[in-house]
């Protein structure tokens, strides 16, 4: 018997494979998250899987290896992604890598160090079509997403966000607390419909 990391509760492998299939669906219903479906772990480079994306919060990190500032920018943001994690649970916080690079070694060189996911950067369709969704301009950008793909802050880099100075555990529940507005508007939505 398994035990759920975050929860403590136990899980049949049929529990599972239903819990999967359902995430597998909810990306695929989302367009903000359907160009996230073939991800690999950037320490490691192996396929990661839709369960990567079973996070409460995910951060689509815009981010390049000649990018300065990106490499200022991303050993903050690890510790902060450990330091959530840890306290709040795997399932709280994901980050997805969305590569600026054109060259496949410095790509890899540049991802190597961080603890999320990446898109491939062989998958250039779908970090196009996420450079424009989210209108990005700039390098690092941090866009947060709720699991059903809703934006929840456009840019979560400094003031409230993550940054030199900031609290990453603060930063945290003020995106929970952004995550919790933004659910009550859909259900009031829902509701005067």
């Amino acid at each position: 018997m398994k035990h759920a990391a975050s929860f403590g509760m136990s899980q049949t492998s049929a529990d599972q494979s239903a819990a999967t299939k359902a995430l597998q669906r909810r990306i695929s219903s989302s367009p903000n998250l359907t160009w996230l479906r073939d991800l690999i772990r950037c320490d490691t480079g192996e396929h990661a899987g839709p369960q990567a994306l079973a996070s409460t919060l995910i951060g689509l990190y815009f981010s390049a290896s000649w990018c300065p500032p990106c490499h200022y920018f991303a050993p903050i943001l690890a510790q902060a992604y450990k330091q959530i994690r840890d306290t709040h649970g795997a399932s709280s916080f994901e980050v997805v890598l969305i590569p600026l690079d054109t060259d496949e070694n410095m790509w890899q060189l540049h991802m190597a160090k961080m603890p999320w996911m990446s898109l491939p950067l062989k998958n250039r369709e779908a970090i196009v079509k996420l450079f424009t969704t989210f209108c990005v301009t700039e390098a690092p950008r941090l866009v947060i997403l709720d699991s059903t793909g809703t934006v929840i802050r456009e840019n979560a880099r400094g003031g409230e966000g993550f940054g030199f100075g900031c609290d990453p555990l603060r930063a945290y529940e003020k995106l929970m607390e952004d995550l919790a507005k933004a659910e009550a508007d859909r259900k009031e939505g829902f509701e005067g419909v």
